[in-house]
C-alpha cells in the first residue's frame, strides 16, 4: 500500500516525523528516498537548536544540533567545507554563515543536514564586521524554501573609515545593490557594539541590539529607508540581552540583570515595552546558581526561547504549554511555560552561537545557485 501513495501524501506523513526517523525511512525503499529528498512540506515538529562554534575550536569542524523532542545532541561534521564558519542567522531550513578566516564579510548558505553549501556573491564594497539581517518573504514563511530571502548589510569598516551605507542582497534576481545612506553614529555603533543577532518584525523594520554603555535597539524601516533608536527596557541594568521575534510578529527582547533574573518583553508602541514572561525564581536559582547571569546567551523565535551558556550546558526553554495545560490557564494569560533542560557532558565545552530552525533532509529546498 505504501508504495502506491502519492509523493505529496507521503511527504505529509513524513512532516510528522522527527528528522532521524525520516532518515531511517529514506533507507526503506527508493520511493521513500525520492519523496524525502524532493518534497519539503512544513514540519509539524518543534524547531531544533542548531549551533556553530563562536571561535576557533580544536578537532574537526562540526555543526551541533539539539533535538528538543528527545533532548539529544547531534554532531554534524562539516568536513565537506575546509574553512571554519561562523553562524549569522537562520534562513528557512538553512543557515547563513560567514567565513571566519576572511577579514571582510563573505557569506555562505549552509544546510548541515544535507551537506549542501553555496557561496553568496561578494558585496558591492569590502566591509569588516557590519550588521547583518535576514528578511524571508512572507509568501514563503510556511515552507522550508531557502531560495526567497534578502540579506541586509549595514555599516561596517572599510579601510580606516566606517561605511555609513546599507546594501541588500535579493536571492530572487541575485546580486547586491546599494540601498542608501545611514547615520554615521549608527554605522559606528552597529560595527563596534552589535553581536549581529537581528529580527525582522511585523512592522516592516529590521532591528539590531547594541550594547554601548547601556543596551539599545537600532531599527531600520525597510519601506521608508529610515533609521530610529528604540530604548531598551532596564537598559542600564541589563547584563545580557537579545532580540527575538514574538508569535505576534512583534519585536521581543529577552534580558536579565546581575541578580540571576530573566524577563521577556514585547514592543507594543514606539518605545513602550510590556513584560510577557519571567523566569520562575526556583528555575532561575537552579540555572544560574552562584554565577548569576554570567555569560548567558539567548536565541529565540516565534515558537521558543532558549537560554544557555556553552555547548552541552543546561538550557532554560520557554515554549507554549501543552493543550491540557492551556485549558487550566485563565483567559488572557500567557500560555507559555519555562522548563529546565539538562546538559550533556559528552559534548565539548565550547562557546557557541545558535539559531532555531526546522531541519529538512530534502535537497530540493536548497537553492541550486545564488
Amino acid at each position: 500500500m505504501w508504495e502506491h501513495l502519492s509523493l505529496d501524501l507521503l511527504a505529509h506523513v513524513f512532516s510528522f516525523l522527527p528528522p532521524d526517523s525520516v532518515a531511517r525511512a529514506m533507507a526503506a525503499c527508493k520511493h521513500w528516498l525520492e519523496c524525502a529528498r524532493s518534497r519539503s512540506p512544513p514540519s509539524c515538529q518543534p524547531p531544533w537548536l542548531v549551533a556553530l562554534p563562536a571561535r576557533a575550536a580544536r578537532g574537526r569542524p562540526s555543526c551541533y544540533a539539539h533535538d528538543s523532542a528527545l533532548n539529544r545532541w547531534h554532531a554534524l561534521p562539516l568536513d565537506f567545507f575546509p574553512c571554519p564558519l561562523r553562524l549569522v542567522a537562520p534562513v528557512g531550513s538553512s543557515l547563513l554563515c560567514k567565513l571566519a578566516a576572511s577579514s571582510d564579510l563573505r557569506l555562505v548558505l549552509l544546510n548541515p543536514f544535507t551537506r549542501q553549501l553555496r557561496n553568496l556573491p561578494d558585496l558591492t564594497m569590502p566591509r569588516r564586521n557590519p550588521a547583518v539581517g535576514i528578511v524571508v518573504r512572507s509568501e514563503d514563511a510556511t515552507n522550508d524554501s531557502s531560495s526567497s530571502f534578502s540579506v541586509i548589510v549595514a555599516g561596517g569598516a572599510s579601510g580606516s573609515c566606517y561605511e555609513p551605507t546599507v546594501e541588500m542582497y535579493d536571492a530572487g534576481p541575485g546580486g547586491w545593490s546599494l540601498v542608501g545612506p545611514m547615520p554615521v553614529e549608527f554605522a559606528v555603533r552597529l560595527t563596534v557594539w552589535t553581536p549581529n543577532e537581528s529580527v525582522h518584525a511585523l512592522d516592516g523594520a529590521m532591528y539590531w541590539m547594541t550594547s554601548a554603555r547601556a543596551y539599545s535597539v537600532m531599527g531600520f524601516d525597510l519601506g521608508r529607508r529610515a533609521w530610529r533608536e528604540v530604548k531598551a527596557p532596564m537598559a542600564d541594568r541589563l547584563e545580557w540581552a537579545a532580540l527575538v521575534r514574538r508569535p505576534s510578529g512583534k519585536l521581543g527582547l529577552v534580558g536579565g540583570d546581575g541578580d540571576g533574573q530573566g524577563t521577556v518583553w514585547e514592543l507594543i508602541e514606539e518605545d513602550k515595552w510590556v513584560a510577557v514572561g519571567r523566569v520562575p525564581a526556583e528555575l532561575g536559582r537552579r540555572f544560574w546558581g552562584r554565577s548569576k547571569s554570567a555569560a548567558t546567551r539567548c536565541v529565540g523565535g516565534e515558537e521558543a526561547v532558549y537560554l544557555f551558556r556553552d555547548l552541552g550546558s543546561e538550557m532554560l526553554v520557554w515554549r507554549e504549554s501543552s493543550s491540557s495545560q492551556i485549558k487550566k490557564k485563565k483567559q488572557g494569560e500567557e500560555t507559555w511555560e519555562w522548563r529546565l533542560v539538562h546538559g550533556r557532558c559528552c559534548m565539548p565545552n565550547i562557546p557557541i552561537k545558535a539559531a532555531l530552525l526546522h531541519p529538512t533532509l530534502s535537497r530540493s529546498s536548497f537553492p541550486a545557485s545564488l
